[in-house]
């Protein structure tokens, strides 16, 4: 079987030939396994995307992860140097500086001068939604459907990532983690309007990666795990946006599954009515297995993830080899399961340790002996 093959069998409850492989690359990893500097995917957006394809194919994982690109237009109006240490991002047309990039926590855009935060609830629902088409007719995923075709030829299964559907995108709008965890008990009409406003905008972006050739919609959020909010929180406030991504992920005809960092253990027991066709994560050093993982929900929903990403960052390829082959002792019976990252893996982290997950897959993933 494929790759895709393989991810559409335990999508749909059937048994593949072997357990699938899809480590959490991210673009700073990805780069840094390909020869490359992080900063230059990030200068070249679309080169962090094929950086994140050429990484896939390196460490033989049977998906890719492909993020949204800017429009072709930004790369005529921005430009990015490298000036004492940081990366700074200039508009070509006026010379000003605009803002910094964080290299050292992910890439986000810091800008010099950002807008007021949303404060009301008229605020969050004037926030602009990009709809599909517009990100169709400026070429946002133009390079993302040449990048999902290579990896449909290549046998890959294309993710398409639409991260941030709560919590993330209300800390980016109210400026601060406290001012969006405070407002679910002191504001929650305005919590409530921007979660809608960030569904609404994952939606679109959804159907242009699906229209670009996604097979899969990657969503979630950082900080919704039992690890900073708690189970009334997320059944009041997250759990409903999930399930209106899901239900529009399906309904254009594709595949979804959503991942949080740190704790799922005190959720586990209400994800299954979400309607996700998997859930993707399960940290060890947040508390979690895939054997406890498995017996609370493996028959409702694929499980991926299991391996720490601290073994794949300071661990010997053969620690990471012994920690996978447990997870996939722990979550192949029955099916439903794919090995992968509790997270993003590091950029640091060596490729023999990824390439040693991927030997504990062929040596003890395999069905049917």
């Amino acid at each position: 079987m494929t790759g895709a093959e393989r991810f559409r069998a335990v999508y749909t409850g059937l048994l593949p030939d072997q357990v699938p492989y899809l480590p959490t690359l991210f673009t700073s990893h990805a780069c840094v396994a390909t020869g490359r500097r992080f900063v230059e995917g990030l200068i070249d957006p679309a080169l962090g995307n094929r950086c994140m394809l050429e990484a896939a194919l390196l460490y033989r994982a049977d998906a890719v992860r492909l993020r949204p690109e800017p429009p072709a237009s930004w790369y005529e109006v921005k430009r990015l140097v490298e000036e004492g240490g940081a990366l700074v991002q200039y508009d070509q047309t006026t010379g000003h500086r605009e803002g910094v990039y964080d290299v050292a926590g992910g890439g986000g855009f810091v800008p010099d001068h950002p807008p007021a935060f949303v404060a009301s609830v008229r605020e969050a629902e004037a926030i602009a939604v990009t709809t599909a088409v517009e990100y169709r007719d400026r070429g946002s995923l133009a390079h993302v459907e040449k990048l999902v075709a290579q990896a449909h030829d290549q046998g890959l299964f294309a993710i398409g990532m639409c991260a941030g559907q709560t919590l993330n995108f209300m800390v980016q709008q109210m400026g601060s983690s406290e001012a969006a965890l405070l407002s679910f008990y002191d504001r929650p009409e305005l919590a409530r309007a921007l979660i809608d406003k960030a569904v609404a905008i994952s939606c679109e972006l959804m159907k242009a990666f699906v229209a670009a050739g996604a097979d899969c919609i990657y969503i979630g959020d950082s900080y919704a795990s039992a690890s900073v909010i708690s189970p009334a929180v997320y059944q009041e406030f997250c759990a409903p946006a999930y399930r209106r991504m899901a239900d529009a992920v399906h309904a254009a005809g594709a595949f979804c599954y959503k991942h949080c960092c740190g704790s799922y253990n005190p959720l586990l027991e209400h994800l299954p009515a979400i309607g996700l066709d998997g859930m993707d994560g399960i940290d060890p050093t947040s508390g979690m297995s895939v054997s406890h993982t498995k017996a609370a929900i493996g028959e409702h929903m694929v499980l991926m993830g299991g391996i720490s990403c601290l073994t794949l960052l300071d661990g010997t390829p053969e620690q990471v080899y012994e920690e996978a082959r447990q997870c996939i002792e722990a979550g192949k019976p029955g099916g439903r399961y794919v090995l992968g990252s509790a997270c993003a893996v590091p950029p640091e982290a060596p490729a023999e340790n990824l390439q040693a997950a991927r030997r504990a897959v062929d040596d003890f993933g395999v069905y049917g002996c």
